[in-house]
């Protein structure tokens, strides 16, 4: 399934697509980098247990941000739902 981060139309990345992602309940899981800050963790776990996401943990923001080929760390990212 992380193949599928690298798909630009399958993947949201950054907090704030992310979160809206969740909020309008576009997403089938999260994954979210270990060394991303505590309250952001946080924050992001309460939001997808809420609407019953799988979070992911991926070890470093660097690993996660060259998992949805980007050229930046990334904290969190989410696959999209097949039909949105």
């Amino acid at each position: 399934m992380h193949k599928q981060l690298e798909r630009k139309q399958r993947r949201v990345a950054g907090v704030r697509q992310v979160m809206k992602g969740i909020g309008e309940g576009n997403l089938l899981r999260v994954y979210l980098a270990l060394d991303a800050s505590p309250m952001l963790q946080a924050q992001v776990r309460a939001a997808a247990n809420e609407r019953q996401l799988a979070v992911e943990t991926v070890s470093s923001m660097e690993e996660l941000g060259q998992m949805c080929a980007i050229d930046v760390p990334c904290a969190v990212a989410a696959l999209k739902k097949q039909d949105t």
